[in-house]
């Protein structure tokens, strides 16, 4: 099950990669590209539904899941063979356990066109293959995640993410995150002058040095430093939203 959106140079390589499943769902948010022409020409069952958030999206799939199992699989992920073979076998051996609502799956992915080993990336397991009766999506305008009724289990082998290729590629996404966060972040704690500055500071230690990222080198070194900014501009568009939300009812701070 893919979300797409002008995708037309990656989603090839993710429905190929999903030749495994009974069925291979491409949700369209209203791409002006090939994206649904090429995901149709490789058996695709495609639905187009006008963007309406992430979460949002991901409930559209969800609902029109055909199948007891679902596979979540974004269009710039591919499911490796060994994965692939996984997800089968694990499927056929809980199928009749209803105590099982889900597996995690290790995601390995790229920054910068090379594989991020180090860092709090190597330790990033999603869940990712639901039992489709027993998931809900969480609700969040960006990062949502996907939670299950009963036991989850995790699967050994990895999923392939092919993101941020380029330092643009990190701005544009931060710049459209960053947004969609700091409206879901408004209304809870109160953002104060200092905290753009003094927060991402704290981030960039924290990933650089506890969590590893020095040890890819300069990869680990942009990838913390953009983590960084990433939390200076989220604190910097939540504290506008929440100072023009205060100027409206006439308080002040």
């Amino acid at each position: 099950m893919v979300l797409a959106q002008n995708s037309a140079d990656v989603i090839a390589r993710c429905v190929r990669s999903l030749s495994f499943a009974d069925e291979v769902l491409v949700v369209d948010g209203g791409s002006a590209d090939d994206t649904v022409a090429i995901a149709e020409s490789l058996g695709a069952r495609v639905l187009v539904n006008a963007w309406p958030g992430f979460a949002a999206q991901r409930r559209v799939a969800l609902a029109h899941a055909t199948h007891d199992w679902v596979f979540f699989c974004d269009s710039d992920e591919e499911a490796p063979p060994a994965l692939a073979a996984e997800v089968r076998t694990a499927v056929t051996r809980v199928d009749a356990d209803a105590t099982v609502g889900g597996f995690r799956v290790r995601r390995r992915s790229q920054f910068l066109g090379g594989w991020m080993d180090a860092g709090p990336w190597a330790r990033d397991y999603p869940l990712r293959l639901v039992r489709a009766r027993a998931a809900r999506v969480t609700d969040a305008s960006v990062h949502e995640g996907v939670v299950v009724d009963g036991t989850v289990a995790t699967l050994s082998s990895p999923l392939h993410h092919f993101t941020h290729s380029t330092i643009s590629d990190s701005i544009r996404r931060l710049n459209l995150y960053t947004t969609l966060e700091a409206g879901d972040r408004a209304s809870r704690r109160r953002i104060r002058a200092l905290d753009p500055l003094v927060s991402p500071a704290g981030v960039f230690l924290k990933y650089y040095v506890v969590k590893g990222c020095w040890r890819a080198g300069v990869r680990g070194y942009l990838l913390a430093s953009i983590t960084a900014m990433y939390k200076s501009v989220l604190y910097i568009k939540t504290r506008s939203l929440q100072r023009s939300a205060l100027a409206t009812r006439g308080g002040h701070e």
